[in-house]
């Protein structure tokens, strides 16, 4: 069948099945990533996409991306409302980013609160096959109560 097509025609086809061999590779790749580092949460990273789940109140859905003393402690019931008086509204921006481990991400933040620039740092993991930040009292501070 490919002996028999025409030159232009041999491009157009070896064209079409580059490009499909790409753009599986590419949603693969994007699919195997999503969730399991900071900087893969939908082309954003984890404080943002967290921070844009708060303003839409949609505190169920931050909940696997939250771990550590300060939340598994609660119940169910507990954690939703501590999320709901959290104070998360601030601009913030991702300032650097630091691997410790193939499952450990040290992340700086940038934050204006009242017209103060500081940065924060925060630590991430890889908790059941997800990445989340690790949430002890000390951090729920500096996330939540300002």
């Amino acid at each position: 069948m490919v002996s028999q097509m025409t030159p232009s025609s041999k491009c157009h086809f070896l064209f079409l099945a580059i490009s499909v061999f790409l753009f599986q590779n590419a949603l693969t790749q994007t699919t195997d990533c999503l969730f399991k580092n900071p900087l893969c949460f939908y082309n954003s990273d984890i404080l943002t996409y967290l921070q844009v789940l708060h303003k839409n109140q949609q505190y169920e859905q931050m909940l696997p991306y939250l771990h550590g003393p300060a939340i598994d402690k609660l119940s169910h019931k507990q954690k939703i409302e501590k999320l709901e008086n959290a104070n998360f509204g601030y601009q913030m921006k991702r300032a650097g980013v630091k691997e410790i481990s193939k499952s450990e991400w040290s992340l700086t933040y940038s934050r204006t609160i009242i017209g103060t620039q500081e940065n924060f740092k925060i630590l991430c993991q890889t908790h059941e096959k997800v990445c989340s930040v690790y949430v002890d009292e000390k951090t729920w501070k500096l996330l939540f109560q300002r």
